[in-house]
């Protein structure tokens, strides 16, 4: 699935991030429908990436995740994730973030192998809505500590994890073989700039 990042010409808000289009994931990772269906929605403003997940459905969320805190093992519980590898290399992001605006970041050298020399951005800024019959989260991630990786020539691809206990995984990822495994930057998308 073609993921496309909205280009501003001017400073975003979460305000406009939340009136852009959205894109639906209706299936997961095994071709099952989704009901309700997980959307998103990317922009950036030459500063920022901003990120929009929402879903018409209540959400499990990690106990100890606190809005805008940034908490390790987000993806224990229902959540949205990007990820955002190099153009040309095995250099990546991932980025989580829990229905009530908690996050985490790690930047990774190679699949699955964290670089310990780039730490996880300092300055997001995450907003939510959050009610027991949907979730809306955004985050705001400054692109220069997005260290490794550069929007102009990346992959991305947008995840979820949902309906825990039972989890189920959702992903604009081309190849969906196997068990359900995000960590494939060969098979994220190149992203349209529009």
């Amino acid at each position: 699935m073609q993921v496309i990042i909205h280009q501003w010409a001017f400073n975003g808000s979460f305000d406009q991030l939340a009136s852009l289009p959205r894109q639906e994931l209706v299936n997961d990772w095994f071709g099952y429908d989704v009901e309700p269906s997980a959307e998103f929605a990317f922009a950036t403003d030459g500063e920022f990436l901003w990120f929009l997940a929402s879903r018409s459905k209540a959400a499990t969320i990690h106990p100890e995740a606190r809005p805008g805190q940034f908490q390790p093992e987000l993806w224990r519980y229902d959540l949205a994730e990007w990820f955002m590898a190099a153009g040309d290399g095995t250099n990546y992001w991932e980025f989580n973030l829990a229905p009530n605006g908690a996050w985490w970041a790690c930047a990774f050298s190679d699949t699955r192998r964290a670089n310990e020399d780039i730490p996880a951005p300092l300055a997001v800024d995450t907003k939510c809505i959050l009610t027991d019959e949907e979730w809306c989260a955004m985050a705001r991630i400054p692109l220069n500590e997005l260290r490794s990786v550069d929007i102009r020539d990346c992959k991305l691809a947008a995840t979820f994890i949902l309906d825990t206990p039972d989890q189920i995984f959702l992903t604009t990822a081309d190849d969906l073989s196997g068990n359900p495994d995000f960590h494939r930057p060969d098979c994220f998308c190149t992203p349209i700039l529009k």
